[in-house]
């Protein structure tokens, strides 16, 4: 790689920190072709960039960013996925590496906090915001409903 082309892939990989509301680390030694690209597949919607990139440009890339602290993660080669859903990616992340031994979740970045491996299996137990919303509006409306129910009925029986 030439020395204009690192300095293109540092400066698009910090325009996708600037957008990222997580960083997440993974070695991915031994797994398949076929199922890097169906990891990548379930992370698409969920972050800005997945990618293997050279350790050493992702450490320049996070130096002057909130994730820096990521760079003490990146040891061995590794894959990283900037998320714009990071509670989401932990999701897909955890499920994946119970189904496929070969890849290794290193750690991650989320708000102002590092995760390491069961910090991040925790997370991904989480309900999502979807679900939270959808249990808030459930919890809202059922009181009304149970009362438009009881009127109901009580309406049938002074017929």
């Amino acid at each position: 790689m030439r020395r204009e082309e690192k300095s293109d892939l540092i400066s698009a990989l910090q325009s996708s920190l600037k957008s990222a509301n997580g960083v997440f680390v993974i070695e991915n030694h031994g797994l398949t072709v076929r199922e890097m690209e169906e990891l990548r597949n379930e992370l698409r919607p969920l972050v800005s960039l997945f990618k293997v990139v050279k350790n050493r440009l992702m450490k320049l890339a996070l130096a002057d960013t909130d994730f820096a602290p990521v760079s003490d993660l990146m040891k061995r080669p590794t894959a990283v996925a900037i998320a714009t859903d990071a509670l989401a990616v932990t999701k897909v992340l955890a499920k994946f590496a119970d189904e496929h031994s070969n890849l290794t979740i290193v750690g991650g970045k989320m708000d102002a906090d590092v995760l390491g491996v069961d910090d991040i299996v925790q997370l991904s137990k989480l309900p999502s915001l979807l679900e939270v919303r959808s249990t808030i509006a459930r919890i809202l409306v059922e009181p009304a409903s149970r009362l438009a129910r009881v009127s109901a009925e009580y309406g049938k029986k002074e017929n």
